[in-house]
């Protein structure tokens, strides 16, 4: 439990020197504790991933997008294809973007997936995929993740870099993440059916 008291003190630290103003409302740093479990299931075994994944909160779409930070984005009719249900999607616009609402992750956590579709724009606009959070000191960070080929069809994005590029290599730390996606300013995409791979779980 050393780590924990280490992380105890840094924070106390963080907010002896005025930290405390840039962590309220912001993301949890990093912490000791287990992710918190959900249904596993393999949407992505049609396409030759047979590895087990943990849908995004609200990732679906399909009541709405509670939770999501939207700026030029809105959920629509339309759905991805492939799963067994589902009716809505979310549009972003060109040059739009859309935030998850936190998820918890570890080490053993991968690589995330998603559906997208390219709507309008030329064949060379794509979509990328950033990770959010805040560390130790409640400095707000942010990573790339991976970038989706231009495609006017649905398809499955590529597998995006998740735990492996985040302060959480110490044991079981865990992190509170925001997947962030962008339109760029040449053309707008429909995503649905965001999920997280817990490896180990």
């Amino acid at each position: 439990m050393r780590h924990g008291r280490y992380i105890t003190a840094i924070r106390r630290l963080a907010l002896a020197a005025g930290a405390g103003a840039a962590l309220a409302g912001a993301l949890p740093a990093v912490a000791n504790a287990d992710c918190p479990g959900g249904p596993v299931t393999h949407p992505f075994e049609a396409f030759g991933d047979n590895a087990d994944y943990v849908a995004v909160p609200g990732g679906g779409f399909e009541s709405g997008a509670a939770g999501w930070s939207l700026t030029g984005a809105q959920v629509v009719e339309g759905n991805e294809p492939f799963l067994a249900s589902g009716t809505h999607s979310l549009e972003i616009e060109a040059g739009g973007e859309a935030v998850s609402p936190p998820v918890c992750v570890g080490g053993e956590y991968p690589t995330f997936r998603f559906f997208a579709r390219r709507l309008t724009g030329t064949s060379r606009a794509g979509l990328s995929a950033s990770l959010r959070w805040v560390d130790l000191l409640g400095i707000a960070a942010e990573s790339p993740a991976g970038t989706v080929p231009a495609s006017g069809d649905w398809a499955p994005s590529p597998a995006m870099r998740l735990g492996d590029t985040l302060p959480v290599w110490l044991g079981d730390s865990t992190l509170e993440v925001e997947l962030v996606f962008r339109s760029s300013g040449e053309s707008s995409w429909a995503i649905d059916d965001a999920y997280i791979d817990p490896y180990s779980r």
